[in-house]
């Protein structure tokens, strides 16, 4: 038999064929051992809009200078904080001792007769010396601007010789300003009409109640 056929070479057992060498069999062998996409874990959104915590209105910085953003609340939340502050009212400190700031060769301050011109919304934080606006902190669009720019909301006023500047902020009947005030006194409407509604579906159970 041998003669007619030639005695191939035994190959060891430990050697690989050359289709196991092959560049496409060692690829697929390097997917096998990642991560399948399905493991990966979603990133996180803001956790302000997404997670809802308990809210204590009582501990509510008053100080305009302590609180933080309005959108920083839950959205379920913040018709809630706005009530509890428009409720307590503008945070205008009164026989205080307005430290002075020299301007323009002047010792200047914040002056207490300025809340009485403006006794709806303007502020005046301790902390910072320095005024703020109320409706404007509660409705306020950071996206759109108007006089004063963020002075009144997130920085503060301090330029206490353009008493001006309070009209400039407060400007025409359709500024921004004017729609936050809007705002406010329809919030605050808004729940009154809901405990008027409730009362009136109060006082009709008790009526049907006697009737029957």
């Amino acid at each position: 038999m041998e003669k007619f056929f030639n005695k191939m070479p035994r190959r060891s057992v430990g050697s690989s064929s050359a289709s196991e060498n092959s560049p496409l069999i060692q690829e697929s062998g390097k997917e096998t051992t990642q991560p399948s996409p399905t493991n990966e874990q979603p990133t996180s959104t803001n956790p302000s809009s997404s997670r809802r915590t308990s809210i204590d209105i009582n501990a509510l910085p008053s100080d305009p200078a302590d609180r933080k953003p309005i959108s920083s609340y839950h959205p379920n939340d913040r018709d809630e904080v706005r009530r509890a502050y428009l409720q307590r009212g503008p945070c205008q400190p009164r026989n205080h001792a307005f430290p002075q700031t020299k301007m323009s060769n002047y010792m200047r301050r914040f002056n207490e007769s300025w809340f009485a011109a403006y006794p709806n919304w303007l502020e005046y934080s301790i902390k910072e010396d320095a005024a703020f606006c109320l409706c404007c902190y509660l409705f306020k669009n950071d996206k759109v601007g108007h006089g004063g720019g963020d002075a009144f909301t997130s920085k503060g006023f301090r330029n206490w010789k353009k008493r001006s500047a309070l009209d400039t902020h407060v400007g025409e009947v359709n500024c921004v300003h004017n729609q936050c005030v809007k705002k406010c006194e329809d919030l605050m409407m808004q729940k009154q009409s809901i405990q008027t509604a409730l009362d009136k579906q109060s006082d009709r159970a008790k009526s049907e109640y006697r009737i029957r």
